[in-house]
Parts: C-alpha cells; structure tokens; sequence
C-alpha cells in the first residue's frame, strides 16, 4: 500500500492561511464541522495545523486579552507532515496523535493532501480480512527461526485452502512472536489445527468469522 492510494487531495480539503484571522477560522470549523485544519502559506507550503483547542491554549498565553486581533499564526502547532514516498506504516504513529496526517512533496514541503483515520482504517480492514469470512488461526512461534513463514505455507498446502491474510508481529516483547492467519472457510478446521501443532507451531487461538 502507498499513500498516494488513499491521500485526499488538497483540493477536496479546505484550508488556512497563516493570516487568517480567528473569527474567519471558526467559521471555516464550524462550517465544514472541523475541529483542527491545516494551515498553509501563500507558496503553498504545509506550516502545521490549528483548530480549537490550539486557539484555546494561544488565548489562555496572552490571558483571553484582544482575541479578535488572534490570527492562524497566533494559534499554530507545527508538525512534522509526511512525504509522498514515504511508507504507508509511518502514518500509525501520527493518527493516535492527530486527526489527519499531513503529506507533503518530495520538496517535504510543497502541500498534497492528507491521509484520513477512515483511509487508515480501510487499509488495515483490507490487510486482516476483518470483512471477509473464514477461520483466525493465532500462532506462537519462536522469534528469528528461519523460513517459519515457509514452514506454516508447507504445512497447510496439503488441504489446499485460500490464504485471505497473513499478519506477523510481537505480543509485548520481541520474545513473544505472533502469526495471525486467517483462510475462507473450510470443513478442514480441526485437522489444519493438529497438523500446526505436529509441525511445531503453538495453536493460541482459533476461531471462526462470519461478519
């Protein structure tokens, strides 16, 4: 997956200006039902974002004194945007921060877009199968051991089941390594289950999905 496959484009998005005066940005919140909006330059240059709560914490600064002389720069917060190239998993560490993650030109500074919570969440369902039916198998197995995704492959070929996903990762710590692999159903549950144990792989779960 790339992040040009799921950028909205700048020019489906609204924006600010550094410029832009308080009373203009909340009716461009309010308006468009926004909380926080990027805030770009004349040269189209992604500075960072305000919304709310950003002018909220500029106005409690200057003591809620002149708050109809407050602009966009007054109340902004810099962050760092995402490059066009850059990978699609970088994005998860920006969303449980932000509303939106910011995604810029190669330049790291031209702005293109951004990238949604509901654009993130569509790939992630797309990457598990969450809609799709069949069985979860979750696996335990040992960290590093060579060809264990080869291993698992062998040892479900023989009932000639379609893989849907196939999901690595660690539980807590790098000497707790998961496998989460989910196939369309199949009537061959019970017997894939003790050919995983047979062939070394730590059955944790299994379950059967029907969305």
């Amino acid at each position: 997956m790339f992040i040009k496959n799921c950028l909205t484009a700048k020019k489906e998005i609204v924006t600010v200006t550094p410029d832009t005066n308080a009373k203009e940005l909340f009716h461009t919140l309010e308006t468009n039902q926004l909380d926080s909006i990027p805030v770009i330059d004349m040269d189209g240059h992604f500075l960072g974002i305000t919304g709310y709560s950003y002018v909220m914490k500029s106005l409690i600064n200057r003591g809620f004194e002149d708050w109809e002389q407050l602009t966009v720069r007054d109340a902004l917060h810099v962050m760092e945007p995402l490059a066009i190239d850059s990978d699609f998993e970088k994005t998860l560490p920006v969303i449980v921060r932000y509303p939106f993650v910011p995604i810029v030109a190669e330049d790291n500074r031209t702005f293109l877009g951004i990238v949604k919570i509901s654009d993130i969440e569509a790939v992630l369902t797309d990457t598990y199968g969450h809609k799709l039916p069949g069985v979860r198998f979750l696996l335990a197995v040992i960290p590093d051991l060579p060809r264990e995704l080869e291993h698992l492959m062998n040892a479900i070929s023989d009932f000639e089941v379609n893989i849907i996903s196939v999901v690595t990762f660690d539980a807590g710590d790098s000497a707790a390594r998961r496998i989460l692999l989910k196939i369309h159903p199949t009537s061959y549950t019970d017997a894939i289950r003790r050919r995983l144990g047979e062939k070394g792989f730590r059955v944790l779960n299994v379950k059967e999905i029907t969305p």
